[in-house]
């Protein structure tokens, strides 16, 4: 972290500026998501403070807590944040109080697969790890060049991700989600695309109209016996097919490198319907 480098002028996802007149030392992270990516780009050792559902990497565990998804602002506060980051939407309740008492703080709002690498590059530049932060936002570049170069089937098989089965109507992922953009990277197509924006609850009958090729579900799979079972499910043709996978949410829903994990999980299971 050359301080030469410093000050350093940042513009956030709210085009809100802020100075930084040194690398901070002391960085209170106010979701798991901002979380990872720091500690991904090397800047683990400057956070001070997460929440207490920051789960990863496990050294996170370890660090004081300021909240879960409703933010101590107390707690933030005592920790002397010399930078506070949180995200737009989870933490929407909280900033304009965190604004108030003039922390130093960067909102972050990521919705597509193209807007987490720029969030890297900013947590990198705020932090002094643009090289590292930089290299990986080119790994989420790269996922997309070669997607597009892919030879595309004719007919793409169509998708849908779940995070429950039971009790219906089922919350799935619709548009300007990280899932949706990753659906259309690993060659298939998301059919509750058309139903609305971010995550929604999808009715019996909205889903047995889409009726997917592929069904996944953010639950572990001894959770998923019910739905072969279910009136309305076992009428779906990816449950017929036996075309229903249990997935790590955290791969899928958190905006961080593991979504690339989660990418060659979902291109591997669409291969097979394909």
């Amino acid at each position: 972290m050359p301080p030469k480098s410093f000050p350093r002028r940042l513009i956030d996802f709210r085009r809100k500026t802020l100075t930084l007149k040194a690398p901070p030392r002391r960085i209170t992270s106010l979701t798991p998501g901002i979380t990872e990516v720091l500690f991904a780009i090397g800047a683990g050792k400057q956070v001070a403070g997460v929440t207490s559902y920051c789960d990863y990497p496990p050294e996170v565990k370890r660090l004081p807590k300021v909240g879960d998804m409703r933010t101590n602002v107390e707690a933030v506060v005592a920790l002397q944040p010399d930078l506070v980051v949180a995200d737009g939407i989870l933490n929407r309740r909280y900033i304009p109080t965190l604004e108030r008492l003039k922390l130093p703080l960067l909102v972050v709002t990521p919705k597509s697969w193209q807007e987490v690498a720029q969030m890297i590059r900013l947590l990198g530049a705020a932090t002094g790890h643009e090289q590292q932060a930089e290299t990986l936002a080119q790994r989420f570049q790269r996922a997309v060049q070669e997607a597009r170069a892919r030879r595309v089937p004719t007919k793409k098989p169509t998708v849908l991700f779940a995070l429950n089965v039971e009790p219906l109507p089922m919350w799935v992922a619709g548009r300007e989600t990280f899932v949706d953009d990753m659906i259309q990277l690993a060659g298939g197509r998301n059919v509750a695309a058309d139903g609305g924006t971010n995550y929604y609850p999808l009715s019996a009958e909205a889903l047995l109209l889409r009726d997917p090729d592929v069904l996944l579900v953010a639950l572990p799979n001894d959770r998923l016996a019910p739905l072969y079972e279910h009136p309305v499910l076992k009428r779906l043709r990816a449950v017929q097919a036996k075309r229903v996978y249990s997935v790590d949410s955290n791969l899928f829903v958190r905006p961080t490198p593991r979504l690339l994990q989660g990418l060659e999980v979902l291109r591997s299971i669409i291969a097979r319907a394909s």
